[in-house]
């Protein structure tokens, strides 16, 4: 397990208890080359260092990574004081692609979460005012609901507790095996 790996484990651990260490931000750009940053939930890391979230095809985000697939996530643990930046290659599964894995991810959603995937298409305007109204049926996975693995390919570390603070910085070479380099923060 990578170093950085190990170090993300113990801040998820000594955090969760504090429901926001369950978000980070994930930046993307547009085909212009526009940045956008939106909050996610973390949904998991897989055991090839992929960050796990959720999505769905008519968002902005699906298109941005569909154009392209590389990222930028920013997460802060505000008890720990510690700081991850992950460079990373998204990859979207749809049902289409692999309905047994993207049917996993929907099942672990409450009721409450497969909701949003049923108002309606994202960022369109809101009727008069009254309640959303649910399209489809919590038991069958939308076809828009999609999963995003983030492969996290360089990691910038932070930690901002001690005087001085403590950087570090994680990559790949070029077979693969991470390296790392302390830096000044």
């Amino acid at each position: 397990m990578p170093q950085w790996r190990q170090g993300l484990t113990k801040s998820l651990h000594k955090t969760r208890s504090m429901p926001e260490s369950r978000y980070f931000q994930l930046a993307t750009v547009d085909a212009s080359g526009v940045p956008f940053c939106r909050t996610v939930v973390f949904r998991g890391i897989t055991d090839e260092n992929e960050l796990v979230v959720i999505s769905d095809t008519r968002s902005d985000k699906y298109n941005q990574l569909g154009q392209n697939s590389n990222a930028q996530v920013c997460w802060y643990f505000s008890k720990t004081r510690e700081q991850y930046r992950f460079s990373c290659l998204a990859t979207i599964i749809t049902a289409n692609q692999d309905i047994s894995f993207v049917k996993q991810h929907w099942d672990k959603l409450s009721d409450a979460g497969k909701k949003q995937f049923l108002w309606g298409e994202p960022g369109t305007p809101r009727n008069d005012g009254t309640a959303l109204q649910i399209e489809g049926s919590f038991d069958e996975v939308p076809p828009h609901f999609c999963v995003i693995l983030l492969s996290i390919e360089k990691v910038d570390f932070l930690n901002l507790r001690g005087n001085p603070q403590n950087r570090e910085w994680h990559q790949k070479d070029a077979n693969g095996n991470w390296v790392s380099q302390s830096l000044i923060p």
